[in-house]
């Protein structure tokens, strides 16, 4: 992931003008900083043990994934809740 990241940004430039199929500037920049790289895995419900949180094990994700710059690292099912919490604002926002 570190290695895509890198390798993108030797090839793209700071900022690039959008063109069209002719060529022709579109008005658009687009401007290329630091882009955002994510690991999907696991589930926080494999740290749930019969009778509670296995601490000890959630404490040691959480701090690997904290002192992580690049990439996040981020479950299944924590990405499934964003989405759903975007999904679920855009109605709201339909709707007003």
């Amino acid at each position: 992931m570190q290695g895509t990241v890198s390798a993108a940004l030797e090839q793209w430039q700071p900022r690039e003008t959008i063109v069209d199929g002719e060529g022709n500037p579109t008005g658009e920049t687009l401007f290329t900083t630091e882009p955002r790289s994510f690991v999907v895995c696991g589930s926080l419900s494999e740290f749930q043990a019969e009778r509670g949180i296995n601490e000890r094990k959630f404490r040691s994700f959480e701090l690997y994934r904290r002192n992580l710059i690049r990439p996040e690292v981020i479950t299944f099912d924590e990405l499934y809740e964003r989405a759903r919490f975007i999904v679920e604002a855009d109605r709201v926002h339909d709707t007003a």
